[in-house]
């Protein structure tokens, strides 16, 4: 007696490798932004002060981003004035 080939084996594995290829895209796209993006632990600073856990930005690679910042901090120093209330407009 010859053995019976199973038809259904074919299924079976088109199916796991769709699955072991479903499981790679998602945890790669997970990696992709926690490598934008990195946690930084609380800690304690020199004088003692507790620094909460916190979410740090990742560095821009663009090569004009430092001076678009310097930029950006000099316009916000520079227009501070006039966001603020006179005096006779408090009263």
């Amino acid at each position: 007696m010859k053995p019976v080939k199973n038809e259904n084996i074919g299924y079976f594995c088109f199916l796991v490798i769709m699955a072991v290829l479903g499981c790679i895209v998602f945890f790669s796209k997970g990696k992709a932004t926690s490598s934008n993006s990195s946690y930084v632990k609380p800690y304690h600073t020199k004088t003692g002060k507790l620094v909460k856990g916190h979410v740090r930005k990742s560095v821009s690679t663009d090569p004009n981003a430092f001076k678009k910042r310097n930029y950006s901090k000099g316009y916000y120093d520079r227009k501070k004035f006039r966001y603020r209330k006179t005096k006779e407009e408090e009263k």
